[in-house]
């Protein structure tokens, strides 16, 4: 919403910007930071607005009589001369990570955010598409798309809008009536659930052109690395919010990120790599009559058969003194049972409380798994970073699922209609615009992704998102790595806390 001036008075100390889409916050303290970029979550409108609120009602403390900025202009002027000499000059980069910068991202794609987002250093708090009901027309344009072309995109997702909103109240009228309020939950309490019900069995209506408000955190140092990444990128968009990005960060830290830029090597890398691959590999034109386009949500690619040794080898040597050595180790485990080794594994995990993770020792072993999953739960699982991900460009290929309990409430035939419509519309694109075609596929459609993982953080993932609470796509897939790992190593079973339930959202 618009602000006042009096409003815009208040905050303007705090934010680079009054009007720009993206814009940096400083002299604010860490917690408030944090608080607002959690709004993102959870709001529909923007920081500006949620801070001027906090303000005004005084439900902030952020000093008496706060009007501008403090001067440290000789210090200043000192650090950007020993940053462009050291860091610079003589690259000891490692300093540029002392340097924090705050960075609110406002009405980017879906799209931009997931490339956003694939940095690894870097806090992120993303808005929900399970907590705000999304307006219509709240989806980015794209110049780039001139003529026939430009209109086939936006009416496309005008209608993906339109069905998303209708369905929403309808959705929602009919949750009221299937799912009763649980003994001693408020009215509210109650509502919001049926809302947040209602939103996650729409989401996949949502075309990933979506705008979405996302707050970034990050070193100087990684910071930078992103934007030379996303100033390299082929989407216009994606390249024009990093020259936001890198403008708004330079209020902050002038120097540690002012080289950033397009990379050549960056911007070929696809290319070159696909050029080669073509005189080992030529699958050879998309047939989807003869493809198993759905298949198998999870797949193995590869893993250590000696993941146990492995692991134990770690934990052991962490836990022993200094007249262990690892060759003594290995050779006294050729000796020892396979019942043994697993003792040492449990014996790691035995007095593991509901937060503790397992210990680094399981980092010793990877596994491989190719992925398939509507790009919705894509959305959800990409926040995952530590581990080495490689995804696909985002198309209509692979297909799109409805949800069970839309054709459970009879709501099911207004969604499958505007899917393939949708679909319709994204190959009118493909043909001439393979990257721009992504923003208008909705996310109920599937995308593939390989993962490489080391196993601690396998626990972690399984045992976060197949909680009942979590979204039907993505527990499926947390419960997929489950029961795929443990068929290639039994002594998995007991140690990750998994929920194997089929909880139905609308019985939730």
């Amino acid at each position: 919403m618009p602000l006042d001036e009096a409003a815009r008075g208040r905050i303007a100390p705090y934010v680079s910007s009054l009007s720009d889409d993206v814009f940096a916050l400083s002299g604010l303290p860490e917690e408030v930071i944090a608080v607002l970029f959690a709004y993102y979550s959870r709001s529909r409108d923007d920081l500006r607005t949620n801070l001027a609120r906090l303000l005004t009602d005084q439900e902030l403390d952020v000093g008496e009589g706060v009007t501008t900025r403090p001067s440290f202009g000789l210090a200043t002027e000192k650090a950007r001369a020993f940053h462009e000499k050291w860091v610079v000059g003589y690259g000891h980069a490692s300093v540029a990570e002392h340097a924090v910068v705050h960075l609110a991202i406002e009405n980017v794609s879906i799209v931009a955010s997931k490339v956003i987002e694939d940095l690894r250093l870097g806090s992120y708090t993303e808005k929900s598409t399970r907590y705000v009901v999304f307006d219509r027309n709240s989806f980015v344009d794209l110049p780039e798309l001139e003529g026939p072309l430009g209109q086939t995109y936006r009416a496309s997702a005008e209608r993906l809008f339109t069905t998303y909103v209708d369905l929403m109240a309808r959705v929602m009228d009919a949750l009221r009536v299937r799912v009763l309020r649980p003994p001693g939950a408020s009215e509210a309490a109650h509502a919001a659930a049926i809302r947040a019900h209602a939103c996650d069995l729409l989401r996949g209506l949502l075309p990933a052109g979506t705008r979405t408000n996302l707050g970034l955190t990050a070193n100087a140092r990684a910071l930078e690395a992103l934007l030379t990444k996303m100033l390299s990128h082929p989407l216009a968009e994606v390249r024009n919010v990093a020259t936001s990005m890198h403008a708004a960060a330079r209020t902050v830290t002038p120097t540690l990120v002012k080289y950033a830029g397009r990379s050549e090597h960056r911007s070929a890398q696809r290319s070159d790599v696909g050029d080669k691959l073509r005189s080992i590999y030529d699958p050879g034109p998309w047939d989807a009559s003869a493809t198993n386009v759905v298949g198998q949500p999870v797949r193995l690619v590869r893993h250590d058969k000696d993941a146990l040794e492995r692991i134990v080898l770690a934990l052991a040597y962490e836990s022993s003194e200094p007249n262990v050595h690892a060759r003594g180790l290995t050779e006294a485990m050729r000796h020892a049972t396979s019942r043994e080794l697993e003792d040492v594994v449990r014996a790691s995990v035995a007095r593991r409380g509901a937060h503790d993770p397992v210990p680094r020792g399981f980092e010793a072993t990877t596994m491989t798994f190719e992925l398939m999953l509507d790009y919705g739960a894509y959305r959800d699982l990409q926040r995952h970073r530590m581990l080495l991900p490689a995804t696909q460009r985002l198309t209509c290929r692979l297909g799109f699922e409805t949800p069970a309990e839309l054709a459970e409430l009879e709501l099911d035939r207004a969604y499958t209609d505007a899917m393939v419509a949708a679909c319709d519309a994204w190959e009118a694109l493909e043909s001439k615009h393979p990257q721009e075609a992504q923003y208008a596929v909705p996310l109920g459609f599937r995308i593939r992704t390989l993962w490489t993982l080391n196993l601690r953080e396998l626990f972690h993932v399984v045992e976060l998102r197949s909680a009942r609470q979590g979204h039907a796509s993505y527990r499926r897939i947390a419960q997929g790595l489950f029961r795929t790992a443990i068929a290639v190593h039994p002594w998995l079973e007991g140690l990750v806390r998994v929920d194997l339930g089929d909880y139905s959202l609308s019985r939730a």
